[in-house]
């Protein structure tokens, strides 16, 4: 019998000395970051492949005006500059005071007929849209949605030969 109490007691002492132990512990701190950095997108509003069409007018027309919009998405924050170029078809390369659509007509033949015209940041057409950053550009600071941005353009005279005539503009958004 005194086996047995003994057991007992040795089991009761140790259940008592299980509870008081406790478990070692340890902790450290961690630092959780991103760097978000500015990001662009340029595109063209409707099915991506938007015209600035002046339509179509008689030989006696001056000032024609038109107008289409690009649309940029930018990381909230991020400073960028909207530039036009010259198009493809300008007097001068690089210059963008000297853009002109050529005539891709057969019948009358116009292919070898320009039609001037400019495009501005602005209604009043009194600010020209060009490509050179910090001087003709047009800066906006994005908001993380998409921004509208209307390309205005102007045909100072209809007087060229009948038929129709186009040019290709590369808008840049610089970030």
């Amino acid at each position: 019998m005194k086996a047995k109490m003994m057991v007992v007691c040795l089991g009761v002492a140790a259940g008592l000395v299980s509870m008081n132990v406790r478990a070692a512990t340890d902790s450290t701190t961690f630092d959780v970051t991103i760097s978000i950095t500015p990001s662009c997108n340029i595109s063209t509003s409707g099915n991506g492949a938007p015209t600035l069409a002046f339509g179509s007018h008689d030989s006696f027309q001056t000032n024609v005006t038109g107008s289409t919009n690009l649309i940029v998405t930018c990381t909230n924050g991020a400073d960028y500059q909207l530039g036009l170029n010259e198009g493809l078809n300008a007097g001068a390369a690089g210059d963008v005071n000297t853009r002109r659509m050529v005539g891709v007509s057969t019948t009358p033949d116009n292919t070898t007929d320009y039609v001037p015209y400019q495009l501005y940041q602005d209604s009043s057409f009194g600010t020209v849209w060009g490509n050179t950053l910090d001087t003709d550009t047009k800066a906006a600071t994005g908001t993380g949605a998409q921004d509208t941005h209307t390309v205005y353009g102007q045909v100072p005279s209809t007087n060229f030969t009948v038929g129709n005539y186009q040019d290709t503009v590369t808008a840049t958004v610089t970030f």
